[in-house]
């Protein structure tokens, strides 16, 4: 079985959080699956965001970047990935929906088996290239750092209510801002900021938290950050959402796609 990011990235934190839903103590720091504060998704704003499930159900989301690839968190990796794009309402089936198999799962360490890192990233090659069309299409990776303060949205069909889940069957956004890295590092001291981003609104209220996880945070159309994890319950004053810094990773992302085996993590 893998292990919860937490647990290798901040063993000091280790009793403190969850890995795949199973406490491991007390539940305060867990993988983020839930939007919280948010409203319904319009069914045209996301043709690049995908589910990732399994015969146990929904478990994470994840970004389409081209025809062949989707990136989303290290984390997410399960046996038996379906992944499901071109999807709205989970009950409803467009005739342009298409659902693949990973072909290849790659994570940004030492060895490829994802079931050890330390950062909390995978890109999924499927196993077929995807058709686009009006409900597929990908998203962009960034061009430049986003700039702290800037208002991003954060999607996906985790649990909308918190501590007690309610599942939607359509995707929630949220608007939230891009925050320092000291207010990341005053909510978890022990943590390094060097590959990851802050997000949230500092009253709390509105969060990303527990199926959200490995969905994109999209700043001015690009993907700036994929869902990682943060405390739980979700949208606490000063204890925003943490996000794998996708700026850090372009050239892993983008050697890796061209077909580069040999590049190196950041």
């Amino acid at each position: 079985m893998w292990t919860c990011v937490l647990a290798l990235l901040f063993p000091l934190l280790s009793s403190r959080f969850s890995c795949n839903g199973q406490p491991i103590a007390t539940a305060a720091l867990t993988p983020l699956d839930r939007i919280i504060g948010g409203f319904e998704c319009n069914e045209n704003e996301h043709p690049f965001l995908v589910q990732l499930y399994n015969s146990a159900g929904i478990f994470c989301s994840g970004t389409l970047l081209n025809h062949e690839w989707v990136l989303t968190a290290a984390h997410c990796n399960r046996k038996d990935i379906l992944i499901r794009l071109g999807v709205h309402n989970v009950h409803v089936h467009y005739e342009d929906e298409q659902i693949r198999v990973p072909k290849e799962k790659l994570c940004c360490l030492s060895t490829n088996n994802c079931t050890q890192f330390g950062d909390d990233i995978m890109l999924i090659r499927l196993n077929s290239s995807v058709n686009y069309s009006e409900h597929i299409a990908p998203l962009s990776l960034p061009s430049k750092p986003p700039s702290m303060g800037s208002d991003c949205r954060v999607m996906g069909w985790g649990t909308i209510t918190t501590p007690k889940a309610t599942y939607p069957k359509v995707p929630h956004c949220v608007d939230i801002n891009i925050l320092h890295n000291p207010v990341c590092q005053a909510a978890y001291p022990t943590m390094s900021v060097k590959n990851i981003l802050c997000a949230g609104i500092l009253e709390g209220e509105k969060d990303s938290c527990k199926g959200d996880s490995g969905g994109p945070l999209i700043c001015n159309g690009q993907i700036q950050g994929i869902v990682s994890w943060g405390r739980f319950p979700c949208a606490l004053v000063l204890e925003p959402g943490v996000y794998a810094k996708v700026y850090n990773f372009i050239d892993w992302i983008e050697g890796i796609i061209a077909g580069n085996s040999s590049v190196m993590c950041p």
